[in-house]
């Protein structure tokens, strides 16, 4: 079952993971392209960058974020393994079966742990969508940010993204409704070779959608713009 608990505040089990993989994970280069200080209230997207993104922006991005993520994480243990071994490993990391049996039998008894921990928003592909979007204006209401990674990952992930799936574009105009309120959305791109993290200025999904441009058109230039990062982080 989905974990509905509002959750900011990183606990001690998650504070003491963090500082004990900094001895092993360097913390990247983050250089802010907007010219202004990010916003605290804001949509962060960016690329997965294999297995290395969710964690390397809990521990080192300079805002306070929550992150989106596959619902099957934070269900029960079968739904956990079943997700890791056939999804997350095989399907998008093309890990062979040996190795990807081996780690979700021993992540899946405890990943709920991390996930609850984080405060991550499950997300969906049908109507139970809409909770996705409800708890994460509340995480905005508290003036928090939200972390999308909504590259189209079902053949892999690559570097940069081929295609991005619009959830992100979805959370800015409901909250644009419910709240009146238009979100600066920042995209970002992380070159794991580079050890680096590019953040654009911010993209303005409301004004680009109220100029009459289509919600496949916005997702299209944030694409454009996430290609121009990746190409610059390659420089």
């Amino acid at each position: 079952m989905a974990n509905n608990q509002l959750k900011l505040k990183r606990g001690k089990v998650i504070t003491l993971l963090k500082k004990f993989l900094s001895l092993f994970k360097r913390k990247p280069e983050i250089v802010n392209l907007s010219g202004e200080e990010l916003k605290d209230k804001a949509i962060y997207i960016s690329n997965h960058a294999g297995a290395n993104g969710p964690m390397t922006y809990e521990m080192y991005f300079p805002k306070r974020i929550t992150p989106w993520g596959a619902h099957e994480m934070c269900e029960g243990i079968k739904s956990r393994w079943n997700y890791l071994y056939n999804v997350f490993y095989r399907q998008k990391l093309h890990w062979g079966k040996f190795r990807a049996f081996i780690v979700a039998t021993l992540f899946s008894p405890i990943s709920i742990l991390l996930y609850r921990g984080v405060g991550l928003i499950p997300t969906y592909k049908d109507s139970r969508f809409l909770s996705s979007l409800k708890q994460s204006c509340r995480v905005l209401d508290q003036n928090s940010a939200i972390l999308v990674f909504p590259e189209d990952s079902e053949e892999g992930y690559k570097n940069p993204p081929e295609a991005l799936h619009g959830g992100f574009v979805a959370l800015s105009k409901v909250y644009k409704r419910l709240r009146g309120e238009s979100l600066p959305v920042y995209i970002c791109y992380f070159n794991t070779l580079k050890k680096k993290i590019l953040i654009s200025e911010p993209f303005d999904v409301h004004g680009l959608l109220s100029n009459g441009v289509s919600e496949k058109e916005v997702v299209n230039a944030a694409l454009e713009v996430m290609h121009n990062l990746s190409a610059q982080t390659a420089g």
